[in-house]
């Protein structure tokens, strides 16, 4: 098995979240603008990290505290 290069811990408490609440990874990336790739890389830590301006539509879309899921 291959091992996986993270730039950083995933965010799986974000990524359970989005699971609870049937979010596809689909649909969050067009709300963010991005490939559904990019965002799985942000979400699982393999890529770049999110920016605030992804940060704040995320707040503001699905209602949520970013603090919570993310520092």
């Amino acid at each position: 098995m291959k091992a996986t290069n993270r730039v950083r811990k995933p965010y799986t408490k974000f990524k359970a979240f989005l699971i609870e609440n049937n979010i596809k990874q689909t649909d969050l990336a067009k709300m963010l603008d991005k490939s559904k790739s990019a965002l799985n890389q942000n979400i699982n830590g393999t890529g770049g990290d999110f920016s605030m301006k992804d940060l704040k539509v995320i707040r503001d879309k699905l209602g949520i505290r970013i603090d919570d899921y993310f520092f």
